[in-house]
C-alpha cells in the first residue's frame, strides 16, 4: 500500500505561510521548490525539525524543502491542498553555488552523493554480516547452499555495483541527466571488459592514440568510488557545453550521444588511470613505510583507512595482501585496517546515547549494526563525516589501535572476514596459534571503549537542529 503523505503535505503548506503565500510550487528529484510571496512568513526552523523533511534551503529566489526520493508523492499531496503547481524537473538543480570553505564543500559533496542510498547501503552491510554468520557458523557455502548464494548476492550486489548508485546521485549533485550518467558508469562496470582488456594487452593492442588502455589492479571498476564521481563531474561539464550549442530539435538524443561517446573513452583513458595512479602510488608509499617501521605504518594506515574507504582507494592494498597470503601463507599489510569499523561503532554508540535528534538516532542504529559487521560506509557518510568531530575521533583512535596491532605482531592468514567475523583469519592454520586472535579481540574492546568514551565526553554536533538552536549552542 502506498504511503499517505497528506498530513506531511498539509503541514508543509501551513508552515510555508499557507497556500495563499505560495505563487507556485514545482519539484525536482529530491526537493519541493516553492515560489513564496513572502518568505518571512515561512517557519523554517519548524520545517527543518519536522519528521519527513530533510532540511530547508533558501536559494535562487526559491524556498526549497528537501524531501528525498519520494518527493513526487509529497508534491502530489501538496497539489491536493490547492497549491498551484508548475511541474517537475528531470534533474536536481541543487543550490545556486557551493558554500563554505573547501572542507565544508567537500563534506557537502560527499553527503549529497551518498546520503540518498544510505538506508539500502546499511541494509546490504547487515545482510553481508548475516551471510558471514551462515558461512562461519553453519558452514554454508556457494557450493552447498542455494540460500547462501541468494543472500550473498543480496548483500554483495549493492557494493559490487556501487558505481551505478554513485552515478545516479552524482548526476543529481552535478546537475546532469541521470540516465546519461548511468550509461557512462555502466560502461565502467561492463562485465566482459576485463577479459577484453587482458586479450588486447597480450596482443600489444591496448592503446588508443598512444594512450594505454588499462584497468585498476583489481581488474575492474566494480566497487570503486572515485572513478565514477570524477567521470560524472567531467560528463556534467561536457553535457552543459553540448546542450548550449545543440539545436532544440535534436537535443533529446544528440546531447546524451555526444556526452557518452566523449566521456566514456576519456574516463577509460584519462580519468580512470589518474585514479589508478593515485591508488598505485598510495600502495607504494604504504609498503615503503611498512618496510621502514611497522608500528608507524600501523599508525598511518589505521588513521587514514576510513578516508581511503571513502574514495575506494583501500582496494590498492588488497592485491598486496592477497599476493602475500598466496605466496607466503600470511600478510600484515591489512592488519592495521581490521579494527577501524569498531571505532566507528564506538562513536556511533555515544552519539545514539547523547543526541536528542530523532533523525540521527534513526540513521545511527542500522549504521551501528553495519559497522559491527565491518561495513562502515553508512556510518561515515550518514553520521560521523557530516558531524566532522566524530569522524576525526574515530580516525585518531583507529590510528592508535592500528599501531597496537603491529606492536603485538598480529598476522593475517586469510582475506575476507570483516567486523566480528575477522578473528578466525588471525589463527595460524599450521600451528593453531591463537595469540593474534585474542590480541585482536582485546584491541577490539579497546577500540570501541576508547572511541565511545572520547565521543561521550565531547559535544555531539547537531545535524538537523534549527539555526536558532545552533546559535544557542544546543548540545545533545
Amino acid at each position: 500500500m502506498a504511503k499517505d503523505y497528506s498530513e506531511l503535505a498539509k503541514d508543509i503548506v501551513a508552515h510555508v505561510g499557507g497556500k495563499g503565500n505560495v505563487s507556485n510550487v514545482r519539484h525536482c528529484v529530491t526537493r519541493l521548490r516553492f515560489a513564496l510571496k513572502d518568505e518571512s512568513k515561512a517557519d523554517t526552523d519548524y520545517l527543518k525539525q519536522r519528521e519527513g523533511v530533510v532540511t530547508v534551503v533558501q536559494a535562487g529566489g526559491q524556498y526549497q524543502v528537501v524531501i528525498g526520493n519520494h518527493v513526487p508523492d509529497v508534491y502530489a499531496a501538496v497539489l491536493e491542498e490547492g497549491v498551484p503547481g508548475v511541474g517537475s524537473l528531470n534533474i536536481d538543480e541543487g543550490d545556486d553555488a557551493p558554500k563554505g570553505n573547501l572542507f565544508d564543500r567537500f563534506v557537502d559533496l560527499v553527503s549529497g552523493i551518498f546520503q540518498p542510498f544510505l538506508g539500502a547501503l546499511a541494509a546490504a552491510g547487515i545482510i553481508k554480516g548475516l551471510v558471514a554468520i551462515l558461512g562461519s557458523g553453519l558452514g554454508l557455502t556457494a557450493q552447498n547452499s542455494a540460500i547462501y548464494v541468494i543472500l550473498n548476492a543480496a548483500g554483495d550486489g549493492f557494493f559490487q555495483f556501487l558505481p551505478l548508485m554513485i552515478a545516479l546521485t552524482a548526476a543529481r549533485k552535478f546537475r546532469m541527466g541521470e540516465f546519461t550518467a548511468l550509461a557512462i558508469v555502466a560502461a565502467l562496470v561492463y562485465p566482459d571488459i576485463a577479459l577484453s582488456v587482458t586479450g588486447l594487452k597480450e596482443a600489444g593492442l591496448n592503446t588508443v592514440f598512444g594512450i594505454p588502455f588499462a584497468l585498476p589492479a583489481s581488474g575492474s571498476y566494480l566497487s570503486t568510488v572515485m572513478p565514477a564521481i570524477l567521470a560524472i563531474w567531467v560528463a556534467s561539464h561536457i553535457e552543459k557545453g553540448v546542450r548550449k550549442i545543440t539545436p532544440d530539435v535534436v537535443k533529446l538524443f544528440i546531447v546524451p550521444f555526444v556526452t557518452i561517446i566523449v566521456t566514456v573513452p576519456l574516463t577509460f583513458l584519462v580519468v580512470g588511470p589518474v585514479a589508478n595512479l593515485i591508488s598505485d602510488g598510495l600502495s607504494t608509499i604504504f609498503q615503503t613505510v611498512m618496510d621502514f617501521n611497522p608500528i608507524i605504518y600501523g599508525l598511518i594506515l589505521g588513521s587514514l583507512w576510513q578516508v581511503l574507504v571513502m574514495f575506494g582507494m583501500h582496494w590498492a592494498l588488497v592485491p598486496i595482501a592477497i599476493l602475500g597470503i598466496a605466496t607466503e601463507g600470511k600478510s600484515t599489510i591489512l592488519v592495521p585496517a581490521l579494527l577501524p569499523n569498531f571505532t566507528q561503532a564506538g562513536v556511533l554508540l555515544a552519539i545514539m546515547l547523547k543526541t536528542k535528534e530523532q533523525k540521527v538516532k534513526t540513521i545511527s542504529m542500522p549504521a551501528f549494526i553495519s559497522s559491527i559487521f565491518g561495513v562502515t560506509e553508512p556510518a561515515i557518510y550518514g553520521v560521523t563525516l557530516p558531524m566532522r568531530t566524530p569522524f576525526i575521533i574515530s580516525c585518531v583512535v583507529s590510528g592508535l589501535v592500528g599501531a597496537a596491532t603491529m606492536f603485538f605482531n598480529i598476522i593475517g592468514y586469510s582475506v575476507g572476514g570483516l567486523g566480528i567475523f575477522l578473528y578466525p583469519s588471525l589463527v595460524n592454520p599450521e600451528t593453531g596459534d591463537t595469540a593474534g586472535m585474542f590480541a585482536a579481540i582485546g584491541l577490539t574492546v579497546v577500540a570501541v571503549v576508547l572511541a565511545f568514551v572520547i565521543q561521550y565526553l565531547a559535544p555531539v554536533p547537531t545535524l538537523y537542529a534549527s539555526s536558532e538552536d545552533k546559535k544557542k549552542g544546543l548540545k545533545s
